[in-house]
Order: C-alpha cells, then structure tokens, then sequence
C-alpha cells in the first residue's frame, strides 16, 4: 500500500475537529515549499562579473 493511501486512510478515520489543524498544516507545508528565492548577485564593475568562474576553476 501506498504511503498517500495509508495517509488518506487515516485521515478518514480523524474526527472532525481535527481537520482544520491538518488543512492549517497542509497550508504550511505547501507554502515552505515555495519560498526558495535565488541568489542575488552583486556587480562591481570589474573584470570577473561578466565570466564562468566555475568553468575558468576547472580549466
């Protein structure tokens, strides 16, 4: 059996007051999940910011 179908089961089996709370942390889960943000850069007018840094390391 499927993890998500033992998790569905036993969600079934909760009693009503308990679902706000998981749908509250469903909610959370869903939005950590979303807030990677990338990484800033930072140029400084000179001459590596323009280039591969990683490329010309392993060259």
């Amino acid at each position: 059996m499927e993890l998500r179908e033992k998790i569905k089961k036993e969600i079934d089996l909760l009693p009503e007051e308990h679902l706000h709370q998981i749908e509250q942390y469903l909610k959370l889960i869903k939005r950590t999940k979303q807030h990677k943000k990338s990484i800033k850069t930072i140029h400084l007018k000179g001459k590596f910011d323009n280039l591969n840094l990683r490329k010309l390391a392993y060259e």
